[in-house]
This record gives C-alpha cells, structure tokens and sequence, in this order.
C-alpha cells in the first residue's frame, strides 16, 4: 500500500520536526561550572541510582547531591568556584572519593568512574531511604511500587489502577492510559502477547511484593512496537542481587462478601556463571452478586419501543495457576545463554446466573422473559524464549531473542429460557481459539565516550490462529445450529519491523532522540465457511523526535513527537459472540483495519513536580459501535474502525509535604476528546467532552516501621467510542509492619466505599431516534492480611547486570 501525504500534512510535519531539531542545535552558556560523569562497576556496567554528592572542602559540607540515572550518568549544575570533594556511594560497593579544584566556569567531565565491589559481604545490613512515590524522566513516568509498603497484599491489577492516568475496567477486559486507548503492556521489557482477558488474570496472580516499579512510558522511542496509540505499560519485576538460594514468599487471605485467596514465591539461585530463577503465582477468589443492567429506547414506524436486561451474577469464581523457570549462564564476562519456559491457566466460572428481560410499546408491555445464564472460560498459555546476549568492547552490545508462545483460549455460554411457552429452550454458544506466535528480534547497543548513543535491530511476529464459534438452539429437545451464527476463520499475521535510534547530549543543557521505525503489516483471514475472506497490508514509517532542555538542575522542558498505530486485538478479530438475552449480543469483526496516531507532547518537571500536555489526532480510532437493529429488534456492539478522534490532555503532578510523618502526592488530569465517525452510519455522529480526574495518594510515616496510606480516585464522565462513560470514585487504605528480619504484616481494605465498579454507560444519537444506556455494578469492599518473608541466603555480592531483550512477544489479543 502506498503511502500519501496530503501537502498540509507534509506541512504539518515538516514544521514540528524543523521546530525541534532547532531547538536540539542550540547551544547555551550557564553561568556557572557543571560538573558531569559517569559510573560503572569492574565489568564496565553502568550503574544506576548510585548516590553523588558534592562537600566541600575542608569541613565536608554538603554543596550538592544527585543520583544516577538508567545509565549511569549524573550532571551536576549550579557550582561555584572551588574546592570540592566528590563522593559516590552505592549498597555493596566501596565508596569513592576524588578531589577536585573548580578554577574556572565551565563544564568538568570526569568520565568512566569505577566502582569495586566490597572485600568483605554484607550481612544483616538495612537500607533507611525510600525512593519518591513517582519520578518523570524524558518519556516515562515511574511509579515506585516498593517506596509504599502498604501497596503489599495487592496483586498487580490493584497497583495499575492507582497509577497516574491508567484506567482498568475489568468487566471489559480494558487497560487504557489518559484514556486515548488501549496500552501495550509489557514485563520485564517483554511485550505481553495473551487475550486482555488472560492478560487481567495474569495481572491479578501477580503479587506486588514482587513489582519494583511500573513505568508509564507517554511517547515510546522508536525501539519499541509502534503498536498501541496510548502507549506503553511497563512492569519491572524486582531483581535479585544475592548469590546461594534464596527467594521471598507472600500469601494473602480476604473476605470481601465472599473468600479470596492468593499466594506467590520466587527463588533464585546464583553462582559465578549461573543464575536459575523462577516462580509461582496463584490466586482463588469469589466475588459477591455481580450487576450489568442494559436499557434501549427507540422510535420505529411511529411507535416507541423500550427495552431492558438485568444481569445478575451469583458467586462468580475466578482461579488462576501459573509458574515461569528460567536460567542464565554465564560463558565468559562477555557472552552469556539463557532460556526462560513458562505456563499459566486460568478460568472464569458461573453457573445459574439470572437475566431478566422486559419491554414495551407505546408504554404497553409486550414481552416479558427470564433465563438462566452458565459460563466457563478456561484458557492456558505456554511460552519457550531463547536469549543470546553479547558484550561488544566496553560500550557496546548485542542482544538476540527467539520466542514461540502457544495458547487456547475457550468461551462457552449456555442461555436456557425459564419461559415454558417459548418454543427455544436453550442457547448454547461457544468458541475455541487455537494461536501460535513466533518472534525472532535481535538489538545492537553502542554508546560512545561522549555520552551519545546510537540503537538499532530487526524483528519479525509471525501469528496463526484458528477460531471456531457457534451458536445452536434447542427446540423440544432437538439442537439445531444457527447458520447466520457459525464461524471458523483462519488467520494469519506478519509484522517485519526495521530501527534505528540516535541519542545525543549536545552540551549540558541540551539532548535529543531522534528514531525512526519501519513496520511491514499483512494480515490475511481465510472463512472456510463463509465467503468473508480478507486480506490487507500495510507499509508504514513511524518517526520519533524529542528533545530536552535542562534549565538548571532540577527543572528541565522536553518537546516529542511521534507517529504510532494501534492494530486490532485478536479478540476484537477472531470470531466471537457474547449472548446475554436472545436480543443482545456482541460480536467481533474480522474487516477492523489498523488505526494511526500523530501526537506532539510538552512536559516541564521541577523537581517532583510535573506538568504536561499533549494533543494527539487517530484515523480509524478502533472502538465498538452501539446501535439498534430497530426490525429486529437487536441491541448489538460490535468493533469499527471511527472516522476520527481527537484530543487535547493536560497533567499535573506533585507531592506535599504536610508534616515529617505525612506525605501526599497529587496527580490532576484534564481532557478532551472528541469523535467523528459518518462512513459506518445512516447519519454522522460527532461527540466532545471534557474530563477531569484527581488522584491522591497519603502516606503515613508512623514510626518503628509502621507505615500506613489512604489513597482515592475521582473522575467525571468521558467518551469512549460513541458511548458517554461515568467510572465512579474508589478509597483505599492500607497499614503495614516491617519487622527485623525482613518480614511484613499488611491490613488492607480495598475501595472502602464499595464503588470502584461502578460504570454508567450511554449512546444518544437523536437524529436516529435511537438510545442506549446501562450500567454495572462489580465493585467489592474487601478486607485482606498480607505476610510477605525472605528465605534463603540474603548476603549481597556483587551481580552482572544485563537486559535481556523482547524474550517473549505476547500482546494485543
């Protein structure tokens, strides 16, 4: 497919280019001397969050102090003529201490500063600081997981919601971030390629004891899959440092109206040249009467229809298991192998769940129904990763993945009809979907003594799957399938993806990243029932430009912009339908064609204050369409491609500092979206509106490691697709003990107003006569106690640091 470009757009894109990379060449003088550098350890590694700080000379004054940032880099601004002593201090390493005489205002480069391991191990030894609750970098912002011991007892679902801007709606299987779309989520720098469904129930097995800090990454850089609009959620598990065995452990037990139970251990086990790692995770958990109420009014040949469903879930249970065992070795300090294998099976069960129907004409009721509702979900994943990492001279490297995950996923739903006059007893619906991803990607690192850094790399997905659905109604004992309702689709997917990424530090106040992604997209379906075969591709370039300018040392302004497409998940493709009364379903659509995302973005941080906003455009915005087939009386959704959405997002983000024992840290939000949509419609659709979101999380030092936290949402209506949405508030709290050998005790209660749940939903488009509405309720008061302890051997000993790349491509279903 050619790519074209109307000239306002080359214009459009040619003006923010020009206008950032004029602001990467300048150049500025500071009025003062600045001092940079850069820490590794003996094998030439960087060394991130290493302590810097500049005394002076000769009383050991404190002048100034930093930390190390992913690369071991530090800059420190603002110093006057002198002498100073240089002091870099990190948790199992000898402190470093160089003189240093300032005679003149300029830039000091000491670069290469090498720390040695400690002679003697450390035992028993206990780290007194925290890190900020959140820290901005250039395109990220991060939320430390471990900074607050009372997010302990939540599974990672729980810490996801109380991140800035992210919006999970579990009912929908949805993750969105400043509501512009679905994320790309990924774990340890693996994207995760399973259903959103099996992705939440991952999400909910995994114990936040175990997460160091999530990364919400706004504008990705052109390593990464330009897939997903919103952008990218990235999960950094905890590392262990420690040789011999060791591990940590945690179990979990609730009672919300009805029993939850969850438990994980990892373990670890390291030598010189090996390192064998893996863990369990599993969870068990009954939810209390569960609510979906759906509404429908309509005018139809001069008459007024209405129409409602209410859903009621009784003892819905959830249960998931899953394990990952992997091992590194270590073939020389340059070179090492390692291979990771895990599995997961998960399922959603509920038997004689009431849906009631009713409806008029003119205010006259003309039907009135009621059916039983049994579902069953289960679903397994299994995914195999290869890795080869080598070490090229002191600044470079590559890194190579091999992938192949597996995975069966299974809906079944049974409607029986409590009606002995209707002719269709029973409905039965079911689907089966078989997948196969394989990915090879392989990435060349190099960084120059200047502090520039160049990234490239190849990498290729390969997906098949099979989906079979159906639906089949029983009449007097006799099963007949419907023919209108029988799928089996075939599809295949290739995306082959070529980067390249240059990063440069102009001077002391300014650098730049410039990218630039080229993606081959085919994806073919084959109905070998029907005659819906359908097959399209796309060639696409997707540019990254972003700048910064360091004002000072604590305040700085980036200016981005980037180029991304979201491609439609396999749920949203594969064949499907959810049957919740005879006339209400929802269904797939195998003709979703990819969406694209231009967005300009302007962030300033002073500190830990942050302030932001972007304005973003989507073609082909992926969302579902609500409407009513007014002859057949059918409430229908089912995913569209939109004409267009557009949005303007505004973010601020600080902490407070009450007392020394209490801490708040604010995150506001304002937004506007605005929908197009006229080609899928009898008449065009077009809706705007302006959303607000507050977020506050308290912290609470008390004292002897007593740690206790309130924090709470707020948000007003928005649009999502062509409905009007209303997501209701949530407070949680949280009291936890840190006791000497390491152990905690966590009391939680989770969304103490019981509202967290809680979506009103709606769809008016007058012009058609048409509106429908509803609302559910999943939301739970849960009451939980958490006991998290090490085992094994706990001596710190120096650890090679390495990344280890893609490992495992699992994402979008």
């Amino acid at each position: 497919m050619k790519i074209i470009y109307t000239m306002r757009q080359l214009n459009y894109y040619s003006l923010v280019v020009v206008l950032l990379l004029m602001g990467a060449g300048q150049v500025l003088c500071g009025q003062n001397a600045r001092l940079t550098g850069k820490v590794y350890d003996e094998n030439k590694e960087a060394m991130p969050f290493a302590h810097v700080l500049l005394l002076q000379q000769p009383d050991s004054v404190l002048v100034k102090g930093v930390t190390t940032d992913t690369k071991g880099g530090f800059v420190i601004e603002g110093i006057s003529i002198g002498n100073y002593i240089l002091n870099i201090s990190l948790l199992g390493y000898e402190p470093y201490y160089r003189s240093i005489a300032l005679t003149d205002l300029k830039e000091h480069s000491t670069w290469n500063i090498q720390l040695s391991p400690m002679s003697q191990q450390l035992q028993g030894v206990q780290v007194v600081g925290r890190k900020a609750l959140f820290q901005q970098m250039s395109d990220r912002l991060i939320l430390n997981v471990g900074s607050l011991p009372t997010f302990s007892g939540n599974n990672a679902l729980q810490v996801l919601q109380k991140a800035p801007g992210v919006m999970v709606q579990e009912n929908s299987n949805s993750i969105s971030l400043n509501n512009k779309g679905e994320v790309l989520i990924m774990i340890n720098d693996r994207v995760s390629r399973v259903p959103k469904g099996n992705l939440i129930q991952q999400l909910k097995g995994m114990r936040a004891e175990s997460i160091d800090r999530i990364e919400l990454i706004h504008q990705p850089s052109a390593k990464y899959d330009a897939d997903n609009a919103a952008g990218i959620i990235h999960i950094v598990m905890k590392e262990n440092n420690l040789y011999g065995f060791n591990g940590n452990a945690s179990f979990t037990a609730g009672i919300g109206q009805r029993e939850k139970f969850n438990g994980s251990t990892d373990f670890n086990y390291r030598n010189n040249s090996l390192n064998i790692y893996g863990n369990a995770t599993g969870f068990h958990s009954r939810s209390p009467q569960l609510l979906i109420n759906h509404f429908r009014e309509y005018e139809y040949e001069g008459d007024y229809y209405y129409y409602e469903n209410k859903l009621k879930f009784e003892n819905p249970t959830s249960n998931s298991l899953g394990f990952t065992l992997g091992a590194d070795f270590e073939i020389d300090k340059n070179n090492i192998v390692g291979g990771l294998f895990g599995y997961s099976k998960n399922n959603e069960l509920g038997h004689d769940y009431t849906s009631r129907s009713s409806g008029s004409i003119n205010s006259v009721p003309n039907t009135d129904s009621e059916f039983l509702l049994d579902v069953d979900n289960p679903n397994s994943n299994t995914f195999v990763n290869l890795n080869y990492f080598r070490k090229i001279g002191a600044n470079a490297s590559l890194n190579i993945d091999v992938d192949r995950v597996t995975l069966d996923v299974q809906n079944s739903s049974e409607l029986s009809n409590l009606d002995p006059a209707e002719a269709i007893e029973r409905t039965e619906v079911g689907r089966e979907s078989q997948f196969e991803i394989k990915t090879a990607k392989a990435d060349f690192e190099w960084e120059t003594e200047a502090g520039n850094k160049w990234e490239t790399g190849l990498k290729g997905t390969f997906n098949n799957s099979n989906t079979q659905s159906q639906i089949r109604n029983s009449t007097s004992g006799v099963w007949e399938v419907d023919e209108a309702f029988t799928m089996n689709d075939d599809i295949a997917e290739k995306v082959l993806a070529a980067y390249a990424s240059f990063h440069k530090q102009w001077n002391g106040k300014w650098e730049s990243n410039l990218g630039l992604r080229l993606e081959h997209y085919n994806y073919e379906l084959d109905d070998t029932v029907g005659e819906n075969d359908f097959s399209v591709t796309y060639n696409n370039i997707f540019p990254v430009v972003r700048t910064s300018y360091a004002i000072d040392s604590t305040k700085s302004l980036t200016l981005s912009f980037n180029r991304r497409i979201e491609r439609p998940s396999f749920f949203s493709l594969a064949g499907y339908y959810v049957l919740i009364d005879p006339s209400l379903f929802a269904s797939s659509n195998t003709r979703i064609r990819p969406s694209f995302t231009n967005a300009v973005r302007l962030a300033y941080n002073q500190g830990s204050f942050l302030i932001s906003m972007e304005i973003n455009r989507t073609k082909g915005a992926i969302a579902f369409y609500n409407t009513v087939d007014k002859e057949k009386n059918l409430q229908t959704s089912i995913p569209i491609n939109f004409d267009q959405m557009d949005g303007f997002l505004l973010n601020m983000s600080f902490p407070i500092k009450i007392s020394k024992m209490w801490k708040m840290n604010w995150n506001l939000d304002g937004a506007y979206k605005k929908v197009k949509d006229a080609s899928n419609r009898p008449l065009p659709f077009e809706k705007g509106l302006f959303t607000v979101t507050a977020q506050l999380a308290n912290v609470f030092e008390l004292g002897n490691s007593w740690t206790a936290n309130i924090d709470g949402r707020y948000m007003s209506p928005y649009i999502s697709g062509d409905q009007e949405q209303y997501l209701q508030h949530y407070v949680n709290f949280g009291i936890s003990k840190k006791f000497k050998n390491e152990s905690s005790l966590t009391f939680s209660v989770q969304d103490i107003t019981a509202t967290s749940g809680i979506i009103e939903w709606e769809y008016d488009q007058p012009e058609l006569g048409i509106k429908t509405y509803g609302d559910n309720d999943w939301s739970e008061r849960v009451f939980q106690l958490t006991y998290s302890f090490p085992f094994g051997n706990k001596k710190v000993k120096e650890k090679r640091k390495r990344e280890t790349g893609s490992q495992e491509e699992r994402n979008r279903m």
